[in-house]
Parts: structure tokens; sequence; C-alpha cells
């Protein structure tokens, strides 16, 4: 099965530019989604991170190069820094 970044998005959606040999890697990112494990406290929300068992079905089934995992690590890093900001 090819995954088909237009799934993904919407009019609504901002736009950013992607460089070519990180499209992959971007739409892989993107297909992932809804695969965060957070926690919900009273007054906030704890990202822990991508849960990895769903990630990597997520993968498998829309047939990513195993190289894109590598890739999802460091903008999930990246994210968690923003979202662990934004609940200050």
């Amino acid at each position: 099965m090819e995954f088909d970044p237009s799934e993904i998005t919407s009019e609504e959606d901002e736009a950013f530019k992607v460089f070519a040999p990180n499209w992959e890697s971007v739409t892989a990112f993107l297909a992932c989604e809804t695969q965060w494990r957070v926690l919900a406290g009273a007054a906030k929300l704890v990202w822990l991170g991508l849960d990895y068992v769903a990630v990597d079905i997520v993968l498998r089934r829309y047939e990513f190069p195993n190289a894109v995992f590598a890739d999802l690590q460091v903008m999930e890093l990246e994210a968690l820094s923003v979202l662990k900001g934004a609940n200050a």
C-alpha cells in the first residue's frame, strides 16, 4: 500500500517547505499524528512521546522504509520540546 499525503492535509493547514529528500519522513510523521502517548493531569497534559508499537504499525502498513524511523525520532524530540513548553 502506498501512502497518500493528501489523506492527512486540508485547506486549513499552514504551508511550509519540505526539501524533497525529507518528504517521506515528514509524511510518515504526519501519518503518526494520532500515536502520541499523553497523560492528562488536572491542569495540563504531559506529553510522553510517540507510541512506538503503534508507529511501527503505521510505518509497515504504509510501507515506509526502515530508515524513516530514525527521522521520526528526531522530529519527536523537537515536537516534545515544543509541546512541553506549551504546557509550562
